[in-house]
């Protein structure tokens, strides 16, 4: 017997990418997620790593990935 049968998985980002995929294309596709995933990090991650940066005066280093990517460094 087979419990698998009657499964049904539901990701719903993934059904978002995929039908932004079908009506949009593969170039249109990889651009929409390489801004999702960069902006993400810059605002997200780095922003809350200057807000304890400032609140605690710690210092924390920013993830490189702008410099990797564009030759952009932020200098703080």
């Amino acid at each position: 017997m087979n419990i698998t049968k009657n499964i049904s998985w539901n990701f719903p980002i993934l059904t978002k990418i995929k039908n932004y995929y079908l009506a949009n294309g593969l170039v249109k596709t990889l651009v929409w997620l390489l801004f999702i995933v960069i902006g993400t990090k810059i605002f997200i991650i780095n922003g809350g790593i200057a807000l304890v940066n400032f609140f605690f005066g710690t210092n924390i280093p920013y993830g490189p990935i702008l410099y990797y990517l564009g030759g952009i460094k932020i200098m703080m």
